[in-house]
Formats: C-alpha cells, structure tokens, sequence
C-alpha cells in the first residue's frame, strides 16, 4: 500500500466531484518559465495552444515533441489567457482591455479546489453572488498578491463499461500525433500488466508481460516466472501502465504485490509446452478507463484465420532499420494467425524433422517482421475481436517462444490461452474468484451479437 500511495501522490491529485466526471489535477503546481520567459505552468501538450492554457484545445500528444523547461514529453510550460478588463465604461459599455486586475483565472472558476470539502464544494462561496456592477478595488492584484498558476484540471468521465475485453482504440483522455513507432493508445488495451522483480535494494526489475482477468488474478508464462517460485513477495504486478519513463501519465497505474502463484502442473521446463500461469495479486484493484479485464475464449476454440493483435515492453528485432532504443512505451504488434499444420512445417525446416507442435500453442507469422516479439515480450497478451462485438476481445495467446526473434520469415509461438481454459476456471474456483468476470456476454443495448 506504501508504494501504490507514493505514486499516487507523485503523478496526480484525484478528487470525485459528483457522479458523471472525477478530476484529476498534477499534484506539484509545476511553475515553469516559457520560452519566452515568462511565467508559466506545466500543463498537457494538448492544454496548451500557442503557449496559452486551453482546455477546449483538441486532445492530441506528440510523442517526438522537443522539449521544454516541464523536461517531459506529455507537458508544455504554457502561460494562463490574459484576462479581459468587463469594468463598466460612463456609457454603460464594458471596457475589454486586457488587464490583471478584474477576473480570475477561469480554471479556478470552474474546476474546485482539490482540498476542499465535499460540503464546501455543494455551497456556493460568498463570492460568486455580485453585490455592484464595479469591481471592488481589493480585486486588483498586484505582484504580492498575484496567486501562482495553477494547471487545469481534466475532466475524466465516470467509468460506466460493464463486461470484459473493451479496448479503447483511440485512447484515453488524448491520442497520439505522429505515431511511426507502432505505440499503443494511452489505455488502448487496459489489460496490459508488466511483472517486476524487487531487488535487494529496492529497485524493481521487469521481467515480462501479462493480461488481467479478473480483479485480483492475472495471467502470464510460467516460464516468466519459474525461477521466481521461491521470491514470490518480491515480485510486483503493475497495472494502467504505459510509458515506462515517465510517471506523468494523466492516470497513476496501480502496483500490486502478488499473493500467490499458480505454474501448470504440466509446464515442460525445457520444451514450453502448457506454458502458462495465473497470478493471484495480493490486493483488489479498481477498474477504469486504464485498468480493465480481457475476455478467455471458449475452452479449446481455436482462432479462425486473422489478426492477432499484442501489447508489450518487450525489446525490437535486432535487424529493423534504423535502430531503435528498448521500448518503454506500450507498443502494439500485428500479428497473422498460421494454422498449426503449417508451423510444424516451417518450423521442420528451421530446427529439426521430427519436431513436433504441441496442441498448448498456436503459432503467428508477422505482417511486418519488425512486429515479431523479441526479448522481454514473454507473456505479453496477443488477442483477437469477438465476432459481433463492439471492440471487445478475446486473449488467444501469450508470447512464449520463436525460433530467433532476429531471423526474419520464422513464425513466433504463442501459448494456447483457449486450450487451457477449463484449468484456469478450477485455479480461480479454488481462490473464490469469479470466473464470468472474463467471460464474453455481448451487450444488447450496443448490438452486440
């Protein structure tokens, strides 16, 4: 609970308003200079237009942005609107010149104050009923009197979605601009979960990827985590993550540290086959827009010919040119379904005759080879759409195996999420888990079949 409260209080101040909407503000007032040299706030790239807070600007981040004094991808120093002097003229007009004396900033007019009471916030303050048309001369600021800027709030819709698989394909509260490295959408797929290792030291060290399935349990490889069984209170589940280098996102993930871990008594060590495993995480977690849970397929449904889509940290083929750093930003991967007959095949021809494919994976072939998964995608979700749904998804593998992420035209493998289905379903019945919470149940109200 320490670490989770640490963050939270690092990246954002939440405060729920009332039913439709919770506001977030950045929880460090960010006073920055401009590069203009004037005084400024660090607000989101898309409050900011022109160097002026705007929070009807369109919702849209940059991802090669250069930076400023915010030294953050996600902000810019901006500055507040000059205000419009509405000071009664001799004619009865108003005087709209710009001034700093007459009207407050208008996010402060609009969004409340993170501290103040749920009771205070239902009355209104004495100072929004006018008692004359002038303006009384205590409004004027001055430069000892000028109250710092303070960033806008953002305005993030209750969570209202019911059931399991949604994706949010173009993001949640922004959209990236100029995406040429097959980034995902901030929140895109909100089952995403990445794995740490606490060391000795404090200092967490990830080891792969995962998918959650119900609030409290998880799933990934068992051979992420095999040589783990021994340090389970070491290990970490993060969740809502999406850009591992910066703590900036408007949504602070969670951590959770795990309770219990489940390998497949059937794991083969040194062949991969049943290479899954369910994590129990130690604590509850809250769905929302950045947090959700994927649907499992039917048991031992197999997909039909199509895409297969994956989200991960994990590292680019080393042959993609130019070369590309290690990824801290949730990337997506495209990937085409091969039939199981047709990977035994290839995969004869790159290792051995006689080898054989399991029935636990399913194989994928990349549509663009530098898609492939490579080191640090182990358990990484690849999913498929539901037929007839709304874009709402099944997980159908984890990323295992492949004969050498850096050879080009070899198929990758993936475990076979549909094949271990009714193993999952006892692991969490025996937890008293709730196995409809990744269960498909199409919504009618959204014409889903």
């Amino acid at each position: 609970m320490g670490l989770r409260r640490w963050m939270l209080q690092l990246s954002v101040l939440v405060a729920v308003i009332n039913a439709q909407q919770t506001v977030l503000w950045l929880a460090d007032n960010g006073a920055c200079k401009t590069i203009a040299n004037e005084d400024g706030v660090c607000v989101y790239h898309y409050q900011c237009l022109n160097g002026t807070i705007n929070v009807n600007g369109e919702n849209v981040i940059d991802l090669r942005r250069a930076g400023d004094a915010c030294d953050d991808y996600l902000l810019e120093c901006c500055t507040e609107p000059q205000p419009v002097d509405v000071t009664p003229s001799a004619d009865g007009g108003t005087n709209n010149e710009t001034t700093s004396s007459t009207i407050e900033d208008a996010t402060e007019k609009q969004t409340p104050d993170p501290t103040t009471s749920t009771e205070e916030k239902n009355e209104p303050p004495a100072s929004s009923v006018p008692t004359s048309t002038t303006p009384a001369a205590s409004t004027v600021e001055t430069s000892a009197t000028k109250k710092p800027l303070k960033p806008p709030a953002l305005i993030v819709p209750v969570y209202e979605l019911e059931g399991c698989g949604h994706r949010n394909p173009h993001g949640v509260l922004f959209t990236i601009e100029n995406n040429v490295h097959s980034e995902t959408e901030y929140g895109e797929y909100p089952w995403a979960a990445a794995v740490f290792l606490r060391e000795e030291n404090g200092t967490l060290r990830y080891l792969c990827g995962g998918a959650l399935i119900d609030q409290a349990a998880m799933l990934t490889t068992a051979s992420c985590l095999h040589g783990y069984r021994a340090k389970t209170s070491q290990l970490l589940v993060r969740l809502g993550e999406w850009d591992m280098s910066t703590l900036r996102e408007p949504i602070p993930h969670v951590d959770s540290e795990v309770d219990k871990v489940y390998l497949h008594p059937q794991y083969g060590v040194t062949s991969y086959v049943n290479d899954i495993a369910v994590v129990i995480l130690r604590e509850t977690v809250e769905l929302g827009h950045t947090i959700g849970v994927v649907c499992l397929p039917p048991a031992n449904q197999m997909p039909t010919v199509g895409d297969l889509f994956g989200a991960s940290w994990g590292n680019v083929p080393a042959f993609v040119v130019p070369k590309k750093l290690p990824q801290t930003i949730l990337k997506k991967t495209q990937l085409q379904y091969v039939s199981n007959g047709v990977c035994q095949t290839t995969m004869r021809r790159l290792m051995e005759r006689k080898f054989k494919l399991h029935q636990s994976f399913i194989c994928a072939s990349a549509i663009d080879t530098e898609m492939l998964p490579c080191r640090g995608d182990s358990g990484s979700p690849f999913m498929v759409e539901i037929n007839g749904s709304n874009n709402r998804f099944y997980l159908a593998g984890l990323s295992t195996w492949g004969f050498d992420c850096n050879k080009q035209n070899a198929p990758t493998v993936l475990t076979n999420v549909a094949h271990h289905r009714d193993w999952i379903d006892g692991v969490i019945k025996r937890e008293n888990l709730n196995t409809w919470s990744y269960t498909y149940q199409p919504n009618e109200v959204s014409g889903e079949e």
